[in-house]
């Protein structure tokens, strides 16, 4: 079985803490190499500084067997003549054999040893005067020893920088975290049941932050749809339970009489129960998909065409005088068979409360079209002009729900032009002069 990976803790810190070891590997090996490279070059100086004092020392023909010492006690030089004899040398290998070669190794160069002097490594310069060779050549064991003890001075320090450096990092990121890990602790204590509840907001206007407002909004909407799921539920299960007892009764009553008379007026009842539970159900199902969603169909309508048509489906009713004033062009875009929907309720409802006249209008205001349908009834008190687009709202005897209607009409007509990007209203007016409801839809302009 697989270890589960690290967290982003843990595996923040190791590739930091990696990072670090990486780069304070780089510069010590550079700092190392520039170090030695500048003590280097300062030997070289002192080699050719040495090699002119001597130079000037053969050409004005005052050297000596014995080299005079020089300030830099740790160099060595002899001077040999065409044939390889030494001339002179100084103190330190006076006697001893030749360095090098006459001409050989011409400029300055490293030897890894010389014959006559112990050491880890010499530069050394040759310069040729005349018929002579000076050679003076001085050890880099200094270099070397100032070099190792840079190393073993890095050595100690950089382990103490990569604990500092895993630790920062550790605490870091764990600050960093908190903030995610208060909204998962918050996250795991929510329930189905809370709709309105959030998670923590951090402080910082960062990342989590934004994260944070992004699970809030994603709570809010999942809030919201269940709120709708158990309002759909509710209001269902008590729309239902009405209908459902009219018929039990009718068939009790129709089973205690046990008639053919009786039967048949049973019958009758049942299926007018009937009609309205289907209307009442296909209305919940409308509801149920129109909730936050936008339409499925959405193509481009003249509005016109459609208020004409509600005008003439009113006609036909009889039971009001309707009026349509002069109706300009509009399109919109939607789904025809929703907007017609919304109109048709608008107009059932101003046929049921007018008093004898039903007035429609269309007209445009900036990109928006709207639609007006006026009725001369008894109008809605200001209290209740909200409250009528509820589901099942039953107001005063005055506008009460319809008989036979499911109380859904202008619910839904609202969750129709909501869906639509529009809105619906009730227009505040005198209650006297009836009721003036509003459709407004965004015009199509393509």
């Amino acid at each position: 079985m697989r270890a589960p990976p690290p967290g982003v803790r843990t595996s923040t810190t190791l590739y930091a803490t990696a990072a670090v070891a990486l780069v304070l590997a780089l510069a010590g090996l550079v700092l190392l190499a520039l170090l030695r490279t500048t003590l280097t070059d300062g030997i070289d100086a002192s080699v050719r500084a040495r090699a002119d004092e001597v130079a000037a020392l053969v050409r004005a023909g005052s050297l000596v067997s014995v080299v005079p010492a020089a300030t830099d006690e740790g160099s060595i030089v002899q001077v040999l003549d065409g044939a390889g004899a030494v001339l002179a040398a100084t103190a330190n290998i006076e006697g001893e054999a030749a360095l090098l070669a006459p001409g050989a190794g011409a400029g300055i160069h490293t030897e890894v040893a010389l014959p006559t002097a112990a050491g880890a490594g010499f530069r050394v310069l040759t310069l040729q005067v005349g018929p002579d060779t000076i050679i003076v050549a001085q050890s880099l064991g200094p270099v070397d020893r100032a070099v190792a003890s840079a190393g073993r001075l890095l050595l100690e320090v950089f382990p103490v920088v990569l604990v500092l450096a895993a630790l920062i990092t550790w605490v870091g990121v764990g600050r960093a975290l908190a903030p995610l890990e208060q909204i998962r602790r918050k996250t795991a204590t929510i329930g189905a049941g809370e709709v309105t509840a959030q998670v923590p907001l951090p402080r910082t206007r960062d990342e989590v932050h934004r994260l944070a407002q992004t699970m809030n909004a994603m709570l809010a909407r999942v809030g919201e749809a269940s709120a709708r799921q158990r309002r759909f539920v509710a209001d269902a299960s008590h729309e239902l339970r009405s209908p459902l007892a009219t018929m039990q009764a009718v068939l009790e009553i129709a089973q205690r009489r046990g008639e053919l008379a009786a039967w048949t007026v049973a019958g009758a009842e049942l299926k007018a129960e009937q009609v309205r539970m289907r209307h009442l159900v296909e209305d919940l199902l409308l509801l149920a998909r129109l909730d936050g969603r936008a339409p499925e169909v959405r193509d481009e309508l003249d509005l016109d065409d459609l208020v004409h048509e509600a005008a003439d489906a009113l006609r036909r009713a009889g039971t009001v005088e309707v009026v349509v004033e002069p109706l300009p062009a509009l399109r919109v875009r939607g789904d025809r068979a929703q907007l017609a929907r919304v109109l048709q309720n608008l107009t059932d409802n101003a046929q049921r409360h007018a008093a004898g006249t039903v007035h429609l209008a269309l007209r445009r205001r900036g990109d928006r079209a709207v639609v007006q349908v006026r009725d001369d009834g008894p109008g809605v008190a200001p209290a209740d002009r909200e409250v009528i687009f509820e589901r099942f709202t039953r107001l005063d005897e005055a506008r009460a729900r319809d008989r036979g209607g499911s109380g859904l009409g202008l619910a839904i007509s609202r969750e129709i032009a909501a869906a639509h990007a529009g809105s619906l209203q009730l227009l505040d007016a005198d209650t006297a002069a009836g009721a003036v409801f509003q459709l407004d839809l965004p015009l199509w302009n393509g």
